[in-house]
Parts: structure tokens; C-alpha cells; sequence
């Protein structure tokens, strides 16, 4: 396979972690086991290039590598969330590429020309300049154009999915449409049939940075590749996005090791409610408060704060549903474990059987003894303390 795509800087605070990778650089090793003699073109800050090369040359994969002058760097606070985004200085020539099957990103320092059999194309925005035709790239048998839910409906621009791609394939010139969703699993249009929903799946962690480009590389390959129809390859994309999340893994592995994997059981909905209690009396504390509320919010969850907004926090200032046990609901807690409120709120919604989830960023050993033997499930990263509360929601 030939992979086109940008390599960048990337690092994250929290959980704290950092790499040479970008979406060209990830595609690339993701498929390298799979996919033997894979070449990645891209372009790369001069100083790093050599250990690009080197990189590369452990999984085994080609490379066709423009030096450029400027280090760009994407950073996170968390996975969920972008501190900084780079941009280029100034635009590079185009990387001109051919072959069999290609997978290309939209890049920042210049433009992708591809001309394939097979082509997957990510746009990476709802740029208009970072169309597929508009780059002068043709694919000669097929392109799937792969995009998120939130650009396929800025590239339409259609209120209704289905139009929105109906609208990008035939612009594109496009074969089908793959919407990715942003909790994971995805949506495959063709023509003007009625999209066709693809499921995610479960994983005990979820570092999502560079989920995207996993998941494009898994498909180019099962689709591009191996001929498999569009929703098979796109199940089988998914399965890898959940393999990836839990702990950035990379190569992919072969489909046997994909089995068995557990399907999220259908996507957020109205009728999904997240109860947030945690300590809100600094600046940091509500910080990361209203950021899982945003989150949730974002990923389709309805939320309420189990504690009444004003007025000092007790037992009697506490606030629940009438009926406790509310269908696909859970309890996440953030944060300070000695905190009195939070632990009876994790004790009250245990006894009437709800879920609960702990983010416990500091917290270990002892100090979560009763929460883990309690079956409260504990986690050490907001992104995934959001992931497995909306997990517990939709079982």
C-alpha cells in the first residue's frame, strides 16, 4: 500500500505521553503487518527525518521523505482535546503518488496528488481546498472518501447525512462515503441508499489521538486490498480503532485476533443520562467538571450534576431522579476520592444499581480499596473515564 499523509510532533499531558508520528506516519506503521511493502510519502522537519527513516525501517515500511524547515507540533491536553495546532509557514510542491491502492491525508504543508486504482482519501477538514479532485488526484477504478460525522455535513452542506454524501460523491466523483462517529463505529454510505451503521467496540482504554488515521489505514487495506465490501472492512476498521485505543498500539493485527471483540450496543440517545458528582471548589476542580459535561454532551449523553448548583454541598443538598435507578444510566465521578459528597453519592447509586465510574487521577492503592471492591469501576484518564461511562450507559 502506498500511504500519503503529514508527519508531525505530537504529545499530550494528561495521560502524559509524546511521538513523531502524524497521520502518514501512523497509517503507515498501523498496516505495516498487514500490508508488507508499505511506502509512506510525506513530508517531515529536516532534523527529524533521519529518525523518521530509522523509524519506518523497524516496521519494515518505505519511505519517500521532502525536508522541510519548520517543526509542527500538535499538542493535547487530553486525548479528547487540542491545546495547539500548528500551521505551516508556507506551502511545499506536491507529493505526486501512484499505485494500486493508496491512502491519502490532507496535509498542512502541501498537497496530495494521487493517482490510484483504489484510492481512500481523508480530507482531514471541510476545507474545500482539500479536495480530492480540486488536488488534481483521480482514482481510475474507485475512491472511498473517508470524513468525521461533524465534517460530512460541513462538506455537504446538508442538514441530512445521507444528502451530505450523496452531495461529497457526487462532487468527489466518489464511490461511497465512510462517516466516522465520534465515539466510535462509523456509517457507509453508497449512492443514495440509506446509510448502512457500522458498530464500535469496546476497549478498557481509550486514547483516541491518531484514532482516526488507524482507522482509515485498516479500511484502505481490507477494502483497497483485500476486496472486502465496504461495511466489512469498515466493521473490521472499527474493531482496529478499538485495538488502537487501548493503550496507541501499533501494528495492527491480523482479523483472528479481532474476533470475540464486544459491539457498543447501538449509539448515544436521548434517553442516555450521566450523573456528574465531584468537587467544584477551585478553579481546577470545576475546569474538569464542565469539561466532562461538555464531552458527554458532545458524544450524545444527556447530563445532570448530582449536586444542586447553589448553596453548600451536604447529604440534604444532594439530588436524584425520582426513581433511582434511571434505564441506561450511570454515575461518574471525578477526582478527589477523600471527598465526602462524591463517596455517598458512588454509595447511594450503588445500592440502587447504577454503574459508577471513578476518575482517580492520583488516587492509587488503598485509597481506592473500597471503590474497586465495591464494583465501582476505577479509572486514571478523563478520556477513558468518559469512554467507559458511556459504556455503562448503553449496555
Amino acid at each position: 500500500m502506498n500511504v500519503v499523509g503529514g508527519t508531525y510532533f505530537e504529545s499530550c499531558a494528561f495521560p502524559a505521553w509524546a511521538g513523531l508520528f502524524g497521520s502518514g506516519a501512523r497509517a503507515a506503521m498501523a498496516v505495516s503487518a498487514l500490508s508488507p511493502g508499505t511506502r509512506l510519502s510525506t513530508y517531515a522537519y529536516a532534523e527529524s527525518a533521519g529518525d523518521l527513516r530509522a523509524t519506518m525501517a523497524a516496521f519494515e515500511v518505505e519511505t519517500d521523505i521532502v525536508a522541510i524547515g519548520e517543526r509542527l507540533e500538535f499538542e493535547y491536553w487530553h486525548p479528547l482535546r487540542k491545546s495547539w495546532v500548528p500551521e505551516a509557514g508556507r506551502r511545499y510542491a506536491d507529493l505526486a503518488v501512484t499505485g494500486d491502492v493508496v491512502l491519502g491525508f490532507g496535509m498542512l504543508e502541501g498537497t496530495a496528488r494521487l493517482t490510484a486504482g483504489r484510492a481512500v482519501y481523508d480530507p482531514r477538514s471541510a476545507d474545500p481546498a482539500s479536495s480530492f479532485v480540486r488536488s488534481g488526484s483521480r482514482a481510475t477504478e474507485q475512491l472511498a472518501y473517508v470524513v468525521q460525522d461533524a465534517d460530512l455535513v460541513r462538506l455537504g452542506p446538508l442538514p441530512d447525512p445521507r444528502d451530505a454524501a450523496t452531495g461529497v460523491m457526487a462532487r468527489e466523483g466518489a464511490t461511497l462515503v465512510v462517516s466516522r462517529h465520534a465515539f466510535g463505529g462509523a456509517t457507509v454510505y453508497r449512492g443514495d441508499a440509506p446509510g448502512i451503521p457500522v458498530p464500535a467496540y469496546a476497549a478498557r482504554r481509550w486514547f483516541r489521538i491518531g484514532a482516526g488515521d488507524v482507522f482509515c489505514a485498516a479500511f484502505a487495506h481490507y477494502w483497497g486490498e483485500r476486496g472486502f465490501d465496504a461495511v466489512g472492512a469498515a466493521d473490521l476498521a472499527s474493531r482496529c480503532v478499538a485495538w488502537f485505543n487501548d493503550g496507541a498500539r501499533l501494528p495492527l493485527p491480523p482479523p483472528d485476533e479481532l474476533e470475540g471483540m464486544e459491539a457498543v450496543p447501538g449509539r448515544p440517545a436521548s434517553g442516555c443520562r450521566v450523573y456528574l458528582s465531584g468537587p467544584r471548589r477551585t478553579m481546577a476542580q470545576r475546569w474538569l467538571f464542565d469539561e466532562a459535561a461538555a464531552y458527554l454532551d458532545a458524544l450524545g449523553f444527556r447530563t445532570e450534576t448530582a449536586f444542586a448548583d447553589d448553596g453548600p454541598r451536604s447529604p440534604t443538598r444532594a439530588h436524584w431522579p425520582p426513581r433511582p435507578r434511571v434505564p441506561h444510566s450511570a454515575l461518574l465521578a471525578l477526582g478527589d476520592v477523600a471527598d465526602l459528597g462524591t463517596n455517598l453519592h458512588v454509595g447511594y447509586a450503588q445500592a440502587n444499581g447504577m454503574p459508577v465510574v471513578l476518575l482517580a487521577e492520583t488516587a492509587s492503592g488503598g485509597d481506592l480499596t473500597m471503590f474497586s471492591g465495591s464494583g465501582c469501576e476505577v479509572t486514571h484518564d478523563l478520556a477513558t473515564a468518559l469512554y467507559r461511562t458511556c459504556m455503562a450507559c448503553l449496555r
